[in-house]
């Protein structure tokens, strides 16, 4: 007989082989594959549940290796190509144009430092979101983005639905006993959606030049002179705002490599924490054998998982792929241009702010 449970129990329960499923306003479990242990012991440090992800699997490992010591400038002989180059980071904030033309235009990520001045969002943290939305409604996943090959493969995306007060004593807790198992991600928040007041904590990097709204409203317009009916109200400042999202979790939190969709550029600015991005030039998409795109997904995703020390072997013209890395610190923002493939892992607990946005000249 199926039970809802609670966002705790449901991760022990994953970490143990459940299998869940969603049913109206919460999440159920369906079954366990396995018993747990009645011996009462805790289990060692850093094993590895039987339901462990093939991604979180290879970030245990590359965090082996590393001596579970993330060093910039010493993990790039750690990961699966063994070698790459560092994002170009920048001290001082960038010119507009000059971003425009040798990052936007040429197809180049930008690393800029100290580019939260004036932010409220500097101030966040998980308890801040837990003492302010106690009761909102998240989704939390333990694979993103979710794929359909997941499901073939019998290990789909697990999904929980609890308050964000639940999450953050999750947060809280996750890594204490390794038996856990996979954690779970609040990936693709829509909090600024959910709670408007948010928008005023955030604001567009300067040096970046996003015509977002201004297309959105061309696009108004002409579909109005078109149909002489006007879209419904405020449209656009709403489609805006989705294109905000937050992205929140415990260290080991995985994006899986793909680009994002409908030739958007994105930027991320780190709130809390430090994240490891690997990046692939959208001129890999040219030899679809470089990075192998999966067919029937959503949007264009890698099966190969960068951290994987065995992905040149499963994929061998990967070794020819051109990485670029850099681990995210806080207070510091990262611009990925149109069509670069990237991956991303926290390697602590971290708060992300994510925009897509639209550029007319690139």
């Amino acid at each position: 007989m199926a039970e809802r449970v609670s966002i705790d129990t449901l991760s022990g329960l994953l970490s143990r082989g459940a299998s869940v499923k969603e049913k109206g306003d919460g999440v159920v479990v369906a079954g366990e594959r396995e018993q747990p242990s009645s011996c009462g012991q805790e289990e060692p440090r850093r094993t590895r549940p039987k339901s462990m992800t093939p991604e979180y699997k290879a970030f245990l490992g590359f965090a082996e290796r590393c001596g579970w010591s993330f060093k910039e400038s010493e993990c790039v002989r750690f990961l699966g190509l063994g070698k790459g180059c560092l994002i170009e980071r920048r001290e001082d904030h960038p010119k507009m144009e000059e971003v425009t033309e040798k990052h936007l235009l040429a197809s180049k990520p930008l690393i800029v430092k100290n580019s939260l001045a004036g932010w409220k969002a500097r101030e966040w943290t998980p308890e801040f979101f837990s003492e302010a939305y106690p009761g909102q409604v998240v989704i939390a996943n333990d694979r993103a983005p979710a794929r359909v090959k997941d499901r073939e493969s019998g290990r789909p995306q697990a999904s929980v639905k609890t308050t964000l007060s639940q999450y953050v004593e999750y947060m809280r807790r996750f890594g204490h006993k390794e038996s856990e198992g996979v954690p779970l991600y609040l990936n693709g928040w829509h909090a600024f959606k959910d709670h408007a007041e948010l928008v005023d904590d955030i604001a567009s990097p300067p040096w970046i030049e996003d015509h977002t709204r201004m297309i959105l409203q061309e696009i108004d317009k002409a579909i109005s002179s078109k149909n002489g009916v006007r879209a419904a109200p405020h449209w656009v400042r709403d489609t805006d705002i989705l294109l905000n999202k937050v992205f929140m979790g415990p260290a080991g939190n995985i994006t899986r490599l793909h680009y994002d969709a409908h030739r958007a550029h994105g930027w991320l600015a780190q709130i809390k924490g430090r994240k490891l991005f690997l990046l692939f030039p959208p001129d890999t998409t040219n030899d679809a054998s470089l990075l192998y795109p999966l067919e029937g997904e959503a949007t264009t995703q890698s099966p190969i998982d960068p951290l994987d020390a065995e992905s040149v072997e499963k994929y061998p013209r990967f070794k020819e792929a051109r990485m670029h890395y850099a681990i995210l610190e806080e207070g510091e923002t990262l611009l990925i241009p149109d069509g670069w493939w990237h991956y991303a892992v926290s390697l602590a607990p971290s708060i992300t702010v994510m925009r897509n946005f639209y550029n007319a000249l690139s």
